[in-house]
């Protein structure tokens, strides 16, 4: 089976020879994963663009959000937001979003597609920052989070924005590879270590409809719905099945319980997951690494399919090396064949 054959089949539960797997730094899987650039106009002179690497910010000037950034050292990370844009939630139509039309935004697209086609490859679009990371970037985390209790039309206003600056994106992207790309992939860690950021109430009366509306949206043109979500996320796992959502990418499975929540859940929605990064990975060690990447496979995944191994991007922020990695990546091949 070729690569797409294998990440379609685990989507769809449908027989496929093993476990699809997604070690991109690394060199090796099923999936190419693209991601929108940054304007012509706003990089550095010397930048050259990768379409299959997520542009890193600057942290000498703003994003093109408006944002700030920090890199804290980090060489391999994105860093973290400093600063926000929107000081008023009152005066946001005069904050303008980025313009996803603008020179440079694909720029080698048509070139990353026709490697992945020819390698035989699943191809995933990733733009970060979906409706709650998105809002509280442009406001603050501390602003986004009063603005969603104390002033509820105006968070709806800037999260429907933020919606329809996705379903664009979504638009532009079947436009310019209708066909050719085949999954959408966002993100919104809506998890602490033990619950949601926001009351389950909450989150199903604002933000469930918007997520139904996205997940139809990015269906309509024959594509499947990723959401990448962080820390304990539980309490919304069956709204996310719900509303459409196909895979769900996960960095810290532990938090969730493995038997219990692969009882609940395996088989009806697919796993993107990676060897724990908080109490796995940065361990180093080995029989821990095999024995939970294992457990991994026997509880969240299914004989037809279901799970897709992860990496994690940025080793060196959680302590891990190159080598916990690449042994991660050893155990999943070793474990994830559906066949045997």
């Amino acid at each position: 089976m070729t690569g797409y054959e294998i990440i379609k089949r685990n989507i769809e539960f449908s027989n496929p020879d093993r476990i699809g797997i997604k070690f991109q730094s690394l060199g090796e899987g099923d999936m190419t994963r693209i991601y929108l650039q940054r304007s012509k106009e706003y990089r550095n002179k010397d930048e050259v663009p990768n379409i299959e690497r997520q542009p890193k910010p600057y942290t000498d000037r703003p994003d093109e959000w408006g944002v700030s950034w920090d890199s804290h050292g980090e060489s391999n990370g994105l860093g973290q937001p400093v600063s926000s844009p929107l000081e008023d939630i009152e005066e946001q139509e005069e904050y303008v979003f980025p313009d996803i039309n603008a020179e440079g935004r694909f720029d080698g697209l048509e070139e990353a597609l026709q490697k992945a086609e020819k390698e035989g490859k699943w191809v995933q679009f990733r733009e970060a920052y979906f409706l709650f990371e998105r809002h509280h970037m442009i406001r603050s985390y501390e602003e986004a989070l009063m603005d969603l209790y104390i002033d509820e039309e105006n968070s709806i206003k800037l999260i429907d924005r933020i919606l329809e600056y996705h379903l664009q994106l979504l638009a532009k992207i079947n436009e310019l590879a209708p066909g050719r790309i085949h999954s959408y992939e966002t993100s919104d860690d809506w998890g602490t270590q033990t619950n949601l950021q926001i009351s389950p109430e909450l989150w199903r009366k604002i933000y469930k409809p918007r997520y139904k509306k996205f997940a139809d949206a990015v269906h309509s043109y024959g594509m499947y719905f990723e959401l990448h979500s962080c820390g304990f996320i539980t309490d919304i796992m069956e709204d996310l099945i719900e509303v459409g959502v196909d895979m769900v990418q996960i960095n810290q499975p532990g938090l969730m319980g493995m038997e219990e929540f692969g009882n609940k859940f395996r088989g009806r929605i697919v796993f993107d997951v990676g060897a724990d990064i908080q109490s796995v990975l940065p361990t180093h060690n080995k029989e821990l690494i095999s024995k939970h990447i294992q457990d991994l496979i026997k509880h969240w995944g299914t004989p037809n399919g279901g799970i897709i191994a992860a990496e994690y991007r940025f080793p060196e922020s959680i302590g891990a090396t190159q080598e916990d990695m690449e042994y991660a990546l050893e155990c999943w091949k070793k474990y994830g064949d559906l066949k045997n």
